[in-house]
């Protein structure tokens, strides 16, 4: 895959280290000692997926998107409490979000993200782009 936006795995409270332009690679998941959902890519304004000669490619029409691209459904991460019990990686599952709650973490895991980028349910969020094949 590539990407127009931010190097490297970027959440709202953890970007400002994120370089601007076209990035490159594989899905994957990296080595943590228990599988999770990872590999959030913010302020992204394009993403080329490619497999052989097929090419899909999700571009930005309002605002920069959130996405991510692994090699297992969310359910399969959540089941797996160690990366041997995870199935041969057989597709890649592509998550697209209009808005994206910080990570936090700032004074320990347990405590709540900054205001500013907490995600209110009592608001609309709406996320605009195109799909080119």
């Amino acid at each position: 895959m590539e990407w127009l936006g931010l190097s490297g795995e970027t959440y709202p409270d953890r970007k400002k280290g994120g370089v601007f332009g076209w990035h490159r690679e594989t899905p994957h998941i990296p080595a943590y000692l228990v599988p999770q959902e990872c590999g959030c890519h913010v302020d992204t304004h394009a993403v080329v997926l490619r497999n052989g000669r097929s090419r899909l490619t999700l571009e930005m029409l309002d605002q920069p998107f959130a996405f991510s691209a692994l090699p297992y459904t969310p359910q399969q991460l959540e089941q797996a409490a160690h990366r041997e019990e995870l199935p041969v990686p057989a597709r890649t599952v592509v998550t697209l979000c209009g808005a994206m709650r910080g990570m936090g973490g700032i004074d320990s895991w347990g405590s709540d993200v900054e205001e500013e980028v907490r995600i209110r349910a009592e608001e609309d969020h709406k996320v605009s782009f195109q799909i080119l094949l």
